[in-house]
C-alpha cells in the first residue's frame, strides 16, 4: 500500500489552500506528506527525487499543477518523474473541463481525473473516453470556528458579503466579435439561450448549437470547437454576477464584495455597495464570517457545488446560493439553507430582507448548515474520500 502522497503548493493560492486542508487529515491516516513548492521548481523536484520510492508515492493535485510540462519534472531520457517512480496522479479540477483541451490530453500514465461537477464528468466520459474520470468529489468549506463558536447574527458586520471578482460583460465583445458578425451572431444566440434557461449546461447549450450548424462534425472537431468558445463560459457567469449584484444594491441592501473589479459595476444606487481587493483564501473566509447573509452565484456548475456555498455554511452565515441537482439533493431549502432562481432574480431582494429582518429564523438555518457541514462537507470529509479511492488502487 502506498504510504507518501505530494501536494502542490506556491502557485494558484486557492489551490495551495486546499491542499493545506486536507494536509492534516492525510497525516493523521499516517502518510508521509512532501508539499511541492512550484515557486522553487528545481529545488523542490529534487528533494522530491529523495522523497519518493518507485511505487510508493501518489500526487494529489488541482487544475493539473505539476503535470503541466516542467522541464525539471523529467529526467535525460526524458521521462515524466510521475512515471518514471510509478506514481499515482490524481488530479481534480476546479474548472470545467473543456478550460484545458491540450493539458488532459498530456498526462502521465497512472492518471485519474476527479470532477467537482457531475456534468464535467459527463463532458470527460463523452470527449475524453480513454481517461480514468468516474470520481465525483464536490469543492468543501473550511470553518474558522471548528469548536462552533462563531459570531453570532446580530454581532455581524456585513448584511450580505459575496466574494468573487467581476469582469463587466461587455469585454468579451473582443472575443464575441473577433470573426465577423455571422458568428458574433452565433455566439450570442448561445448567450441568449443560457440567459434565458439558466438551467441549462453551457456545454449543453455549445454543443446543440455546433449540431444544428454543423450536422456533420465530429465528437473531436465538437470538442475542439468548444474548446474556442470557453469565453461562453465566462460572459454568462459574469453576466449574472453583475445583474444580482446590481438588483440587490439598486434595492439599497448593503452588499459587501470581495474581489477584484467591483469599482466598475454601474448601479443606481452605489452607496449601498462596498468592496475590497487582494484578500487571500482566509481573509474571504473572515468575511464570510463576519456576515448575515454569504451569497453564492454559481460559476455555471449545474450538478455540483462551489467551495462558496460549505464556506458560507460551516462560518455560521446564512447561505443564499442558486440551485442545481446536486445542491437539491444535499440541502434543503429554507431548513440549511435559501435558494433562490436566476429566472426570477428579482424576488431576490425581498428574500434576502425577509432573512435580514427575522434574526431567530436565520440563526436556525445558520445552526443547522453548519451542523450538516461539518459533518459531511469539510475539506477533511474529502480527503477521506480520496483516501478510499487511493486504497482501490494498486
Amino acid at each position: 500500500m502506498r504510504s507518501k502522497i505530494v501536494l502542490m503548493t506556491g502557485g494558484t493560492e486557492t489551490l495551495d489552500f486546499f491542499s493545506r486542508q486536507m494536509q492534516n487529515t492525510f497525516v493523521q491516516a499516517g502518510y508521509k506528506i512532501f508539499l511541492f513548492d512550484q515557486r522553487y521548481e528545481e529545488e523542490s523536484a529534487q528533494k522530491l527525487a529523495s522523497f519518493a520510492g518507485i511505487s510508493d508515492t501518489v500526487l494529489i493535485t488541482f487544475n493539473f499543477e505539476g503535470l503541466q510540462m516542467s522541464p525539471c519534472l523529467y529526467d535525460p531520457l526524458n521521462r515524466l518523474f510521475w512515471d518514471s517512480h510509478d506514481v499515482i496522479c490524481i488530479n481534480i479540477a476546479v474548472d470545467h473541463p473543456f478550460y484545458y483541451p491540450e493539458v488532459i490530453e498530456i498526462h502521465p500514465n497512472r492518471f485519474y481525473q476527479v470532477s467537482i461537477d457531475r456534468l464535467h464528468r459527463a463532458y470527460l466520459k463523452n470527449y475524453y473516453p480513454q481517461i480514468h474520470s468516474d470520481l465525483f468529489l464536490p469543492l468543501a468549506g473550511t470553518s474558522l470556528y471548528p469548536d462552533g463558536s462563531y459570531p453570532s447574527f446580530e454581532d455581524r458586520t456585513y448584511d450580505v458579503v459575496f466574494t468573487g471578482n467581476f469582469t463587466p460583460k461587455e469585454e468579451f465583445d473582443q472575443y464575441i466579435d473577433r470573426l465577423g458578425e455571422e458568428y458574433a451572431v452565433f455566439y450570442r444566440s448561445m448567450l441568449t439561450e443560457l440567459i434565458q434557461n439558466p438551467q441549462l449546461a453551457d456545454d449543453a447549450v455549445m454543443e446543440a448549437h455546433l449540431h444544428r450548424e454543423f450536422p456533420d462534425a465530429s465528437n473531436e472537431e465538437i470538442r475542439k470547437t468548444i474548446a474556442n468558445m470557453i469565453f461562453i463560459d465566462a460572459y454568462i457567469r459574469f453576466y449574472f454576477r453583475e445583474k444580482i449584484i446590481k438588483t440587490l444594491v439598486d434595492h439599497k441592501i448593503n452588499v459587501h464584495c470581495v474581489g477584484k473589479g467591483w469599482n466598475r459595476l454601474q448601479c443606481k444606487h452605489p452607496e449601498y455597495l462596498t468592496f475590497e481587493e487582494g484578500q487571500l483564501s482566509k481573509g474571504c473566509l473572515e468575511r464570510i464570517a463576519n456576515a448575515k447573509i454569504s451569497l453564492n452565484i454559481m460559476p455555471w456548475f449545474k450538478d455540483g457545488a462551489h467551495d462558496r456555498v460549505f464556506n458560507s455554511m460551516a462560518n455560521g452565515a446564512v447561505c443564499v446560493t442558486d440551485t442545481n441537482r446536486y445542491l437539491c439533493c444535499e440541502l434543503t431549502d429554507r431548513e440549511n439553507v435559501i435558494f433562490y432562481d436566476l429566472s426570477n432574480i428579482e424576488a431576490l431582494p425581498d428574500l434576502v430582507n425577509s432573512i435580514l429582518q427575522n434574526p431567530k429564523r436565520a440563526k436556525k438555518i445558520a445552526r443547522n448548515a453548519y451542523t450538516l457541514t461539518m459533518r459531511k462537507h469539510t475539506w477533511a470529509n474529502r480527503a477521506n474520500d480520496l483516501l478510499r479511492f487511493i486504497h482501490t488502487l494498486s
